[in-house]
């Protein structure tokens, strides 16, 4: 699938969030209790700092805008939206319950996946002005550290 320019930076953050997903499953699924428990700090540590200009960006330009399209949009929207939420306190649990890391991994996954596929081909049916500010505000970012 072709990315649009103005969700290039976002592109590439997905893919730092899939790489990150597949390691929480595939450590959830392994017996290495040293590899688990150090992802599980690493993550509960540095995951809201390390996603919030991503998840601020979204939702405060993509989200709200396409919002405002059509009534499934804007629906799909607040999906998104409860599942940043969902993982910033899944990623907090995980100093204390390992046993979520699997769950995040896919969680964030699947998130990852339908932003790509659903959200991102939509902003063709934005405005210029609106697709600018959404490349404005995503090359703010700091880089996405990949966990």
């Amino acid at each position: 699938m072709k990315v649009a320019g103005e969700l290039l930076i976002l592109a590439r953050e997905h893919h730092t969030a899939l790489s990150l997903a597949d390691k929480c499953i595939n450590a959830a699924k392994s017996t290495d209790k040293t590899e688990i428990e150090s992802l599980c700090l690493k993550i509960s540590q540095n995951f809201k700092m390390d996603y919030s200009e991503h998840f601020d960006t979204e939702e405060t330009t993509i989200f709200a805008f396409l919002s405002a399209e059509t009534a499934e949009l804007s629906q799909l929207c607040d999906q998104l939206t409860l599942e940043h939420q969902q993982l910033y306190k899944m990623a907090g649990e995980l100093e204390t319950d390992s046993d979520l890391l699997e769950k995040f991994g896919q969680l964030l996954k699947s998130h990852s996946r339908t932003e790509d596929t659903e959200i991102f081909p939509k902003i063709e049916l934005l405005s210029a002005t609106q697709r600018r500010e959404i490349l404005l505000s995503s090359a703010k970012h700091a880089a996405v550290i990949k966990a």
